[in-house]
């Protein structure tokens, strides 16, 4: 079934003064997850010596035996024979390891390569080892320069080499910086992740300075690179110039708002400029910058650059334009539109949002934009909406979250969802049944209990509390509907409720590869066992990468002691930064010591920055939960291509925290979720078992 998404809004929404986490969990088990932004970075203390290695006899006889592994045809013999050679540690290892990346060496492929780098990472201070580093992370862009294999080594590569700390490494980065492309995204990761000591390496290396290497400067947050930044501002190129200017207001330099204004004034062709003076303004929040990005919007050559601007801005003067545009939006771009509309939350905001309510093609995106704008206006224009017929619907929807997110009832709520639920018209129902199961969680165990399927369906995504979670497993051991299934499949989520459910129909649900396979995965992989185990091992070498995330998501919760050695191999070659974070989280509600080599690799090494924050807080002995609670929406409209109404599509909702939920569409394609943990959301629709079913026949 190809399927298309129509319209999505998705919104973090917290309350004023709340932090961005989720709520505090229960101090017996403390549950936390990785903050979605990066610590501000600290300066690193160089890295210590290269541990002692094996001398004399012992040493010869680890070199000769590595040496005949690393020249077999089998991967894991080589693989096993590097390693050795990392063990070992002398100066004769590292020369191997070291050859072993030159044109025609021992290392062949992905798995070898990432190896070295790995086993050199420690040597990283010593000449030889350091120059064959700095080869890997060159060598890596000989293939594909997005292939993530090749990306990983040299991420590791980089990332080894700013660990160091040594002059000469940062050398090697800061020259790497002075080129565009993904040897310099990657050494700007590497820095950003291992911030040097002194800035001097990186700043005066030879070559043109790039935007590369000012974005790295103004992620470091470090005021030493000032000087740097402004001498760029005099003397780079417009591109250079207005992107150092950027990274000087966001370091906290404000001087840069008079040179902003001098840009627009003087410089009202070079775009560049403009759009970078536009920007300072908005994030300066200077009087003007409203008046200077509707002017942006209304440039035909920087218009997609001022769109990117919109979410950060609120300013009234934006309104005409927004509405100009608003006319000539497609059902993609006019959610955030409105969005920004709702954010200006003027009284005229409102009244623009309250006429498009009334406008099918951009009614849901309005309805949410009002259901999320504070004010008594707001509330008011959602009051009268609940009233009409044409708007109900939407109106019930948008109040519900208003209701979640800002605390703020809209009065004729409750007797407009009791109207709803007892609709001849199915989308009523569910709209209904949605929100009286949001709002009451004894509620939504009965409407789970209906006979009605839409009914069922929509309620299902209300589940969030344990006894709720119960009620729809149970539910679920017994389901025969296949769309039903996969919406009380949430209660999957979570082991206190998954346990309900028996293994076969967990086992057939991830077999289905419908909307609810990821986290049925999840649930079979707390079951790790005898029996289990060979069907979990298979599962764990899916070639999606969303269930082998799952499968190590459910071993946190197996009571097998080699589920780490289990998790240990998912991660070791795992190219997908999706994957590898769910080991790490799954590893952190582990107390095997065994996790902990794993564990300092993925916090040293690991190319994915949220991996690495996720690893070391798994070090300090925080526990990151799979599935936080959370004030998070989501709201948006999924429709069949071919415009087919055989049955809703279905979908998984993925999460910061890496549990994909599985929702099933109202019937007029809405899907609307609350109480989601914070950060971005994803959408990925799901091929469901009835269409293939259809297709086989």
């Amino acid at each position: 079934m190809k399927l298309r998404l129509a319209a999505a809004l998705i919104a973090t929404a917290v309350l004023s003064g709340a932090p961005r986490v989720a709520a505090a969990p229960p101090k017996a088990t403390p549950v936390r997850r990785p903050a979605s932004r990066r610590p501000p970075p600290k300066p690193v203390k160089p890295a210590a010596a290269a541990p002692s290695a094996p001398t004399g006899f012992k040493a010869r006889l680890g070199i000769a035996s590595a040496s005949r592994a690393i020249k077999s045809a089998e991967v894991a013999e080589r693989v096993r024979g590097f390693e050795r050679l990392g063990a070992v540690g002398t100066a004769a290892a590292t020369e191997l390891l070291a050859k072993s990346l030159e044109p025609g060496g021992a290392a062949k492929g992905f798995e070898d390569r990432l190896t070295v780098v790995r086993a050199l990472a420690r040597f990283a201070s010593e000449p030889g080892p350091r120059q064959a580093l700095a080869r890997a992370m060159a060598s890596a862009t000989s293939g594909r320069a997005d292939d993530a294999g090749e990306t990983l080594v040299r991420d590791t590569a980089a990332l080894a080499l700013a660990r160091s700390g040594h002059k000469d490494a940062l050398e090697i980065l800061g020259k790497a910086l002075r080129q565009e492309g993904p040897i310099a995204a990657s050494a700007a990761r590497a820095v950003v992740a291992h911030p040097p000591r002194s800035l001097e390496p990186l700043v005066s290396a030879r070559g043109a300075p790039t935007r590369t290497l000012v974005d790295a400067l103004e992620a470091l947050g470090d005021q030493r690179a000032f000087t740097t930044l402004r001498s760029w501002v005099k003397h780079g190129s417009s591109d250079l110039k207005g992107r150092a200017a950027l990274a000087l207001t966001r370091l906290g330099d404000f001087e840069t708002v008079e040179l902003a204004r001098l840009w627009l004034s003087k410089h009202k062709k070079d775009t560049p400029l403009v759009v970078a003076a536009t920007h300072i303004l908005v994030v300066a929040r200077a009087p003007e910058a409203g008046r200077a990005l509707a002017a942006l919007l209304e440039n035909p050559d920087a218009a997609e650059a001022a769109l990117e601007l919109l979410p950060t801005a609120r300013t009234p003067e934006l309104l005409p334009v927004l509405e100009k545009r608003l006319a000539k939006a497609d059902a993609s771009s006019a959610p955030s539109l409105l969005g920004v509309i709702g954010r200006i939350g003027t009284p005229a905001a409102i009244a623009l949002l309250e006429k498009q309510l009334k406008a099918p093609r951009h009614a849901s995106a309005a309805a949410y934009a009002l259901g999320t704008c504070p004010g008594d206006d707001a509330r008011d224009a959602l009051g009268r909406a609940l009233l009409a017929p044409g708007t109900r619907r939407q109106a019930a929807r948008a109040s519900v979250i208003r209701e979640a997110l800002l605390g703020d009832r809209v009065p004729d709520l409750d007797a407009t969802l009791r109207t709803l639920i007892v609709s001849g018209d199915a989308a009523d129902r569910a709209a209904g049944a949605w929100g009286i199961a949001s709002r009451d969680p004894s509620l939504a165990r009965t409407l789970l209990g209906r006979a009605d399927p839409v009914v069922v369906r929509a309620a299902a995504r209300a589940v969030r509390d344990p006894r709720t979670g119960v009620v729809a497993a149970e539910r679920l051991a017994t389901e025969k509907d296949p769309l039903t299934q996969t919406a009380l499949a949430v209660s999957l989520a979570h082991e206190s409720s998954a346990s309900h459910v028996p293994t076969a129909v967990v086992l057939g649900l991830v077999e289905s590869g419908g909307g609810a396979a990821a986290v049925a995965a999840k649930a079979l992989a707390a079951r790790d066992a005898e029996a289990e185990r060979p069907q979990i091992e298979r599962f764990a070498k899916s070639g999606d990468p969303l269930i082998r995330a799952h499968i190590a998501l459910g071993l946190a919760d197996s009571r097998e002691p080699s589920a780490v050695g289990l998790m240990r191999e998912m991660y070791r070659f795992e190219q997908d930064a999706d994957v590898r974070h769910a080991v790490v989280t799954a590893l952190s509600a582990r107390r095997d010591r065994s996790r902990l080599e794993t564990l300092k690799l993925a916090a040293d090494l690991d190319g994915d920055e949220r991996v690495r924050s996720a690893a070391r807080l798994a070090l300090a002995g925080v526990r990151l939960a799979a599935l936080p609670h959370g004030r998070a929406t989501l709201w948006l409209t999924l429709t069949e291509s071919g415009g087919s109404e055989r049955h809703p599509p279905q979908a998984r909702i993925g999460t910061q925290s890496g549990v994909a939920l599985p929702v099933v569409a109202d019937p007029d394609g809405h899907v609307l979720v609350t109480g989601l943990p914070e950060g971005p959301l994803s959408l990925r629709l799901a091929a469901d078992a009835l269409e293939r079913q259809a297709g086989a026949r």
